[in-house]
């Protein structure tokens, strides 16, 4: 026996098993180390707290939404969380929206996480979320239908209708293609509740095509109605205004521009426009392409009220208020004429609205409506 245990095979063995022993007292070591610098400076609840989320949710990953919730207010934070969710999205990582600590939001942000909470669901990826703790912020996530559809399954379809009860809720709308009747109907809907009665706005109708048609055929390079384009519609109680929020997860305008394909007429804009016109970056660019300038300047012929220029001369004749652009690394206040870059950058775009009491309307005898 004695000489069993001063053999080479066990003297081998012995050794081999003391430094496994050691290799795993050291990473436990090295995990305790680094669970009590994370929960140093933390209170005894928030420590139980994070294990009593790790039990209910195993495996998920928590998301921590910005205390100003907002695309058009604090769009670099917004642009951040997208570009986080799309890297869970993508490696199929199930997702805790935290949403307790918002102070604030809108319904520009509200279309984006509705957008991409049925994104998650239809690829059977879990996702899920908290409820803001201030009372603003809770009841415009509930009015968008954003926990009515938290539980619910989603299955890959061409359109989706998320709407709220009642007519003063915000009704989000999702499809692939140009959809001209949802858009009637959504006008009609709206110029009731404004005017009291169904009106023509020829603006808005202008808006919502050219955005459907520009989604259908850019969202991504090289594919057609590939991406869905989706539309919150909020009739606001406290003011006789409906705002729109309008996004689509494609390319974004710049990056499309990028891959002109040869025989497209703006292929070469590039060399075109800078041999004619300065501009310094995308903020300038998109001032150029709302203007007309970059049609004009590349094609020689006027845009013919086409495009996002036709959508800046809706504005322009006040057919709508309040128009915002963000798209890749630009954000666009276009009523008040600012342009400026961003820290980040958003893949798709996104367009904001509103239609009041001053913005022009005419009035028609045939009416329908959407309950």
């Amino acid at each position: 026996m004695k000489k069993f245990f001063t053999g080479v095979d066990y003297k081998s063995f012995n050794q081999k098993r003391s430094e496994d022993r050691n290799i795993r007292r050291l990473a436990h070591k090295k995990w305790k180390t680094t669970k009590l610098r994370l929960e140093l400076g933390l209170a005894q609840e928030e420590i139980k707290e994070k294990k009593s989320f790790k039990n209910k949710y195993p495996n998920y990953v928590k998301v921590i939404a910005p205390e100003v919730f907002s695309f058009i207010k604090n769009t670099n934070e917004v642009i951040e969380l997208i570009e986080h969710l799309k890297k869970l999205y993508d490696s199929n990582q199930k997702v805790y929206v935290v949403l307790e600590h918002v102070k604030e939001t809108d319904y520009s942000a509200i279309v984006v996480l509705l957008s991409i909470m049925v994104k998650f669901k239809t690829k059977n990826i879990d996702f899920n979320g908290s409820i803001p703790s201030e009372n603003e912020p809770r009841q415009m996530l509930e009015q968008s239908g954003f926990f009515k559809n938290l539980y619910k399954k989603f299955t890959e379809h061409d359109s989706y209708d998320i709407s709220t009860i009642g007519p003063n809720g915000i009704h989000t709308h999702a499809a692939k293609k140009v959809d001209s009747a949802l858009s009637s109907q959504i006008i009609t809907s709206a110029t009731k509740y404004i005017w009291g009665e169904a009106r023509r706005c020829q603006g808005v109708q202008r808006v919502l095509i050219e955005l459907m048609q520009n989604t259908n055929n850019h969202a991504e390079i090289g594919k057609l109605g590939e991406k869905h384009w989706w539309l919150s519609v909020n009739q606001d109680k406290n003011s006789k205004k409906v705002s729109f929020s309008f996004v689509d997860f494609g390319v974004g305008i710049f990056t499309n521009l990028a891959y002109k394909p040869t025989e497209s007429k703006f292929y070469g804009w590039v060399q075109k426009l800078s041999s004619k016109i300065q501009y310094g970056n995308n903020a300038d660019l998109l001032e150029l392409i709302l203007k007309g300038e970059l049609h004009r300047t590349v094609t020689g012929e006027h845009y013919r009220g086409k495009g996002l220029p036709g959508i800046a001369e809706v504005m322009r004749r006040n057919q709508i208020s309040n128009l915002h652009i963000i798209t890749n690394d630009v954000f666009c206040c276009a009523s008040n004429g600012i342009y400026r870059t961003l820290s980040n950058s958003f893949s798709g775009t996104f367009v904001y609205w509103e239609l009041g009491e001053d913005n022009d309307s005419h009035k028609r005898v045939n009416t329908s409506s959407i309950d």
